[in-house]
């Protein structure tokens, strides 16, 4: 983690080469019975916290709208347990795709009404997730010092915005209470896809009398 010269903090992130890589690390070395790969996939799919993770009941996943319902956060500061989201419009519902849906299916093997429980009874922790993390990463060949379970968020901010994704709806799927929150957090991140997105609007503007 580091400042910029605004004194803003920059968390690290994955590029879209190192993202493949880690999916596809973390895809390969998966096992229903150690639910920390699962999460973590989770996480890189949907840019939740890891708190909100760890409460998902198989009542929150719906299979046929492809969505997952977060409603709740769990309380790592009195050792577990259900309690309330980060602010009110963290609650919120978000759309995935099939694939994600599939593999979370797998889980259900656990028998379990929590879908990340593991093979000891358990919701893994900060601690023991960020262990899986770096495990993975470094099997993958990615070094990144300060990386850490919730970079994993602002690596799906970055690659949404790689991808053109608007503002608004990145806003609305990390449950921010508005765009310039959004803004404000992730405006390093803003400022490095400005200069592609600038690019692609004047290439726009150059159609206008075509």
């Amino acid at each position: 983690m580091v400042a910029n010269k605004d004194n803003e903090m920059q968390v690290e992130y994955l590029s879209l080469t190192e993202l493949k890589q880690l999916t596809n690390a973390l895809m390969k070395g998966r096992k229903s019975i150690y639910t920390g790969h699962y999460m973590i996939l989770t996480a890189i799919y949907t840019g939740c916290r890891l708190s909100e993770l760890q409460t998902l009941t198989w009542r929150d996943i719906d299979p046929l709208h492809r969505t997952i319902s977060v409603n709740k956060a769990w309380d790592n500061l009195h050792g577990g347990g259900f309690t309330t989201t980060k602010n009110e419009l963290s609650v919120r519902t978000i759309r995935v795709n099939g694939e994600l849906i599939k593999i979370l299916n797998e889980l259900r093997d656990n028998d379990s009404t929590m879908v990340f429980l593991n093979n000891r009874g358990e919701i893994p922790s900060s601690n023991a997730v960020n262990k899986t993390l770096r495990k993975v990463m470094q099997e993958a060949g990615i070094k990144k010092q300060d990386f850490h379970f919730h970079s994993l968020r602002h690596s799906h901010v970055a690659y949404l915005l790689s991808q053109g994704i608007d503002l608004y709806a990145i806003s609305k799927r990390l449950g921010h209470s508005n765009m310039m929150v959004t803004g404000k957090v992730y405006a390093y991140l803003i400022d490095e896809y400005k200069a592609k997105m600038d690019d692609k609007i004047e290439q726009k503007l150059s159609k206008i009398r075509d």
